[in-house]
C-alpha cells in the first residue's frame, strides 16, 4: 500500500475512539476518494471495522457509503473475506445490502456466505439474532 494512503488510514484508525470520528470519517474518505489506489484501502477499513465490533460507524456511514462505491468492482469479494475473518454487526448488516441487491447464483451464495456466519465460534447474541433475522429475510 502507497505509504500516503497507508498514513490516512491509521490516521482513521488512531481517531476510532474520538467523539468527531464521523467527521473524520468523512474527511479521510473523501481524500482517499481522490486517489488512483482508493482501492486498496477497502481491506484496511475493513479490518478496522472487525477490530472495533462495538463502534458506531453510522448508518450506514461514511465508510460504508466509500467502499460501496466499489460495488461490482471487487467490493463484494472484500466484504465476504472480512465476514471469513471477524463478522461483526456492521459487516453482516453490509452483506445483507449486498444480498438485497443480489440475484439468483450471487443470491444463493451470498445467503451460504450469511449462514455459515452462525458457525463461527464464539459470536454474540446480538450477532446471532441479526444473522438469524436476514436469514430470515431471504428464505
Amino acid at each position: 500500500m502507497n505509504e500516503k494512503l497507508n498514513e490516512l488510514i491509521v490516521k482513521l484508525s488512531n481517531s476510532i475512539l474520538d467523539e468527531n470520528f464521523t467527521d473524520v470519517a468523512y474527511e479521510i474518505t473523501e481524500e482517499i476518494e481522490g486517489r488512483t489506489d482508493a482501492f486498496d484501502s477497502v481491506e484496511p477499513i475493513l479490518k478496522l471495522m472487525e477490530n472495533n465490533p462495538d463502534i458506531d460507524f453510522g448508518n450506514p456511514g461514511p465508510l460504508v457509503h466509500f467502499v460501496e462505491t466499489f460495488y461490482k468492482k471487487g467490493y463484494e469479494e472484500k466484504l465476504v473475506e472480512s465476514l471469513k475473518r471477524q463478522p461483526t454487526k456492521h459487516t453482516v448488516w453490509m452483506l445483507n445490502r449486498i444480498i438485497n441487491g443480489s440475484e439468483k447464483e450471487t443470491k444463493k451464495y451470498l445467503i451460504n456466505v450469511l449462514v455459515d456466519i452462525l458457525k463461527f465460534p464464539n459470536i454474540s447474541n446480538d450477532l446471532v439474532l441479526l444473522v438469524k433475522q436476514f436469514k430470515d429475510l431471504h428464505t
